[in-house]
């Protein structure tokens, strides 16, 4: 038998450990035959003595004192054991504490950490980068990929088994809308697909929590600075509303701090109610509420001796008084309910409530900031002055119509310096006071909201109110920072007033080419701006070494003179890039290649663009218009007729192409012999060539 032999058996009856420790009996021979050498099998054999007392000869036995010296060893080697990370921090430590330090740059463990970040990174870069334009997604999704494949294939909407549903209708699913949006005359066309009767989404259940604003959230936002600014003259305060802890405790679990719930009294955090369902009112009788505590309905009595079947009981319900079915017991009889528990949404909501009834109401300044006219100082009234509404105005004055209060909130709650939660909303209003209500005004709103500090500030340039508050929430525009925070409810609210209208779709297309029409257009336009692009690159650049310079120059107290010139510089470079910008922009007309579905026109002469667009898009590209309002097969004839050189040449670019990517042939190299004849046949040319 061998060890591991012996580790199986005894395995099913007592652990690893304990057989090792307990082997005596195999290492003495008891559960194994006895081994005896040759001389003692032969004496053994012989008949001298019948049996051998060698029952403690144990084969490869230890001497004494080499087990002393083992055991020893191993006691030494586990008192005295280091991990690798052990031994390094120990030399580490000496290194540090050590008398003599020698030669040794201080920033050397960071230039070398810096560099191995830095080889990370161009190992990332280059697994990340295609080496070539080929390997690129765009050289398998571009233009001309969605051409051949808008002529292969045709959307429809198909089962799981390939075949087309009998309850969907035959219509493509992918449409192109012309919609319009008359507060800013702009137009666009917006790829619109139609979800199937079998793939409806799923309904929103349970609690909502949200980490960042989303981009149709920042999208909504930006649309609605820029309505209220286009037609209601655009937000002029910026407010920030902060939590006291209590609030904070409220927020994150309706609880309260240790000393708060020693003394809550009947106030308490948690309360609990029953689930059932209340009484219904008979005719004539007032509705109430009152819960049906007792339950009954159908059940069967339970099998025994003298009935052994089963009988169903109160089956029509003949049992008198407030009863309600068995099935309708909720699943949990009771519900824990947190009293003091609150969300943001909830919060911010009662203070935009009582704020806009001050606003459309009035209220009373407790005291007003006046000037001395004497002395110039500022000084306290302490009398009281009656503020009156706000009424809309019309082109003969006031009306005695209410005006609309204008808002945009955004929540974060990103960690503190002590990785605490610090949620606190951003709001952006559309009310403004005098100097000399500011004080009291600010007093009053910080009173109405009760729970934290309120800050108040002046938005100097109302147009661009909506960068306020994205710039606010950390760029959440850009979509790279996610540091807003975990929001339990709404995360931003609008004012209905405040919010854009929506689109008007005016007519709607089959998609067709479409979308590779969008995207090729996109590569133009990309191409047309990366140069004016560049050019702000370099401008913004300059501008930020400026402003470096021009703190070094504050900093060793240079003249006042040279910082003027440094200053004069960042406002000329501020304004050249917005000049450029402003160029970008007046081409009215936005695309991206990352977006192939939308297409936009703004500006004056929008509409004309997009009459041009359809027209190039029918006509130059083969864009069939098939319009599912009305019919516009005359717009298309006139469409190919003005466009037919221009379609003949897309094709035969596009045929061209596909033969040359179907070519198979192998290109040989030329030899020297052809090299020499076209450099002499170069030559001749040349010396015929006419001068000047």
């Amino acid at each position: 038998m061998e060890t591991k032999d012996l580790l199986y058996i005894a395995g099913a009856v007592m652990p690893h450990d304990k057989i090792k420790r307990n082997d005596a009996s195999y290492n003495a021979g008891f559960l194994v035959s006895k081994i005896y050498t040759d001389q003692e099998q032969a004496i053994l054999d012989a008949g001298f003595i019948k049996k051998m007392p060698i029952y403690d000869r144990v084969l490869g036995k230890k001497s004494k004192r080499q087990l002393d010296v083992e055991i020893r060893t191993d006691a030494f080697k586990r008192l005295n054991f280091r991990s690798e990370h052990d031994r390094e921090a120990a030399a580490r430590i000496a290194e540090d504490y050590r008398p003599v330090k020698g030669r040794k740059s201080p920033t050397e463990n960071y230039r070398h950490r810096k560099e191995r970040q830095m080889q990370s990174l161009r190992l990332l870069g280059k697994v990340l980068r295609p080496k070539t334009e080929l390997e690129s997604p765009e050289s398998y999704f571009n233009h001309d990929v969605l051409y051949d494949t808008t002529a292969r294939s045709k959307p429809q909407i198909l089962n799981q088994n390939g075949k087309r549903a009998r309850g969907e209708p035959k219509k493509i699913p992918i449409s192109m809308n012309l919609m319009h949006r008359e507060w800013d005359n702009t137009f666009k066309f917006q790829a619109i697909t139609e979800t199937p009767a079998s793939a409806a989404p799923d309904a929103n259940t349970g609690e909502r929590f949200t980490e960042k604003l989303s981009s149709r959230s920042v999208r909504k936002i930006f649309e609605a600075a820029a309505y209220t600014s286009a037609c209601h003259g655009g937000f002029t305060t910026f407010l920030t509303l902060t939590f006291t802890k209590e609030q904070r405790l409220a927020l994150f679990g309706g609880m309260t701090d240790g000393e708060n719930y020693v003394l809550a009294g009947p106030h308490h955090p948690i309360g609990y109610k029953r689930n059932m369902i209340t009484t219904r009112a008979k005719r004539g009788e007032k509705k109430v509420g009152n819960p049906i505590v007792d339950i009954a309905g159908e059940y069967w009595t339970v099998p025994n001796k003298d009935r052994p079947i089963p009988k169903v009981m109160n089956q029509g319900g003949l049992i008198a008084g407030d009863y309600c079915d068995i099935k309708s017991k909720p699943k949990h009889t009771y519900t824990m309910e947190k009293t003091l528990e609150t969300s943001i949404g909830k919060e911010v909501s009662r203070f935009l409530d009582a704020a806009k009834k001050l606003y459309q109401r009035g209220w009373v300044a407790d005291h007003t900031v006046e000037t001395d006219p004497e002395s110039g100082a500022l000084y306290c009234d302490l009398r009281r002055l009656k503020v009156e509404p706000h009424f809309k105005e019309n082109e003969f004055g006031p009306t005695e119509e209410l005006e609309d209060f204008h808002y945009i909130w955004v929540a974060e709650c990103p960690e503190n310096q002590d990785g605490e939660p610090n949620p606190h909303i951003h709001v952006l209003l559309r009310w403004s006071v005098p100097h000399y209500l500011f004080s009291a005004w600010a007093k009053r709103l910080e009173k109405i909201w009760g729970h934290g500090f309120a800050n108040l500030e002046r938005i100097r340039k109302p147009e661009a109110a909506g960068s306020y508050i994205i710039k606010a929430v950390g760029y959440a525009a850009k979509g790279d920072d996610a540091s807003q925070g975990l929001i339990k409810g709404n995360r931003y609210g609008v004012a209905k007033c405040s919010r854009a209208p929506d689109w008007k779709c005016l007519a709607s297309f089959d998609a067709d080419n479409m979308t590779a029409i969008i995207k090729e257009l996109g590569y133009k336009l990309e191409q047309w701006k990366k140069p004016i692009r560049r050019r702000v690159n370099k401008l913004y650049a300059a501008k930020e070494q400026t402003i470096k310079a021009q703190a070094i120059a504050k900093q060793q107290a240079k003249p006042e003179e040279h910082r003027k010139k440094l200053q004069q510089r960042i406002i000329r470079l501020e304004k050249e890039a917005e000049k450029l910008n402003k160029t970008i922009r007046s081409r009215g007309v936005h695309i991206s290649t990352t977006n192939r579905f939308c297409i936009t026109f703004e500006g004056e002469d929008a509409a004309s663009k997009v009459d041009k667009f359809m027209l190039w898009a029918a006509g130059a590209r083969g864009w069939p218009m098939q319009c599912r309002d009305f019919s516009c097969d005359d717009i298309k004839q006139e469409a190919d007729a003005i466009y037919a050189d221009q379609f003949t040449r897309f094709l035969d670019k596009r045929s061209y192409w596909g033969a040359v990517l179907k070519d198979n042939r192998v290109i040989e190299d030329a030899d020297e012999a052809e090299i020499s004849y076209w450099h002499s046949m170069r030559e001749e040319a040349m010396r015929y060539m006419p001068l000047g």
